[in-house]
Order: structure tokens, then C-alpha cells, then sequence
């Protein structure tokens, strides 16, 4: 049996984020591959946390089916493949309306 020495530090459901400009309570930040959503403001340097998991409601870039896999693109959620999977679609939504998006799913 391998002996890691792992030790249990916290639930990981938020991350500390150093802010690399002005950041607005409800902004969605990608710290490396994973995005999380500020729940506080920051300016640059900055320590805020962001939520990494959960169920956020965001505008549709595009009609968005429930269960498909979603992206950011320019601030809106779209379907079209980008660099980072933003998450998993809650809800439908036509193009420009609100959908409930689980991120980091």
C-alpha cells in the first residue's frame, strides 16, 4: 500500500483567486483550466474567493440544450467547443436568455 501522506485541508468548493484586474462580485474568472465566479469584488492583487461548484445562471450566446456541454465565449454561454469546458447546461435557453449552467461539470 502507498503512502501518500495526504492530508484533508478543505472541501474545495472555493478557490483563492490573487485578481489580475478589477474584478465584480458575480464576474466568471478562469484560474488555470477551471472557472470559478467571483463572490466579491477585487482590484488588482487582490485575494477574493471564487465558487467552483454550483449552479449558476448566466446569458445564452446561443440556444443552448439541457445537458450539453457549454463554453464561454465573450461573456455568454455558447456550445461551440472553446479552450475550456465552462460546464454542464441545467436548463434550455434560446439565444439571449438565461440558462443555469453547472459549472466545472
Amino acid at each position: 500500500m502507498a503512502n501518500e501522506k495526504a492530508f484533508y485541508r478543505r472541501k474545495g468548493d472555493r478557490l483563492d483567486y490573487t485578481c489580475t484586474g478589477d474584478v465584480a462580485a458575480g464576474d466568471v474568472v478562469l484560474v488555470g483550466s477551471i472557472y470559478g465566479v467571483a463572490e466579491a469584488g477585487g482590484a488588482t492583487g487582490d485575494v477574493i474567493a471564487v465558487s467552483t461548484v454550483g449552479v449558476f445562471e448566466l446569458t445564452a450566446g446561443a440556444a443552448i440544450t439541457q445537458g450539453a456541454k457549454v463554453y464561454l465565449s465573450s461573456g455568454k454561454v455558447v456550445t461551440t467547443e472553446g479552450a475550456v469546458k465552462l460546464g454542464v447546461a441545467w436548463s434550455a435557453a434560446a439565444n439571449g436568455e438565461q440558462v443555469l449552467v453547472k459549472i466545472n461539470a
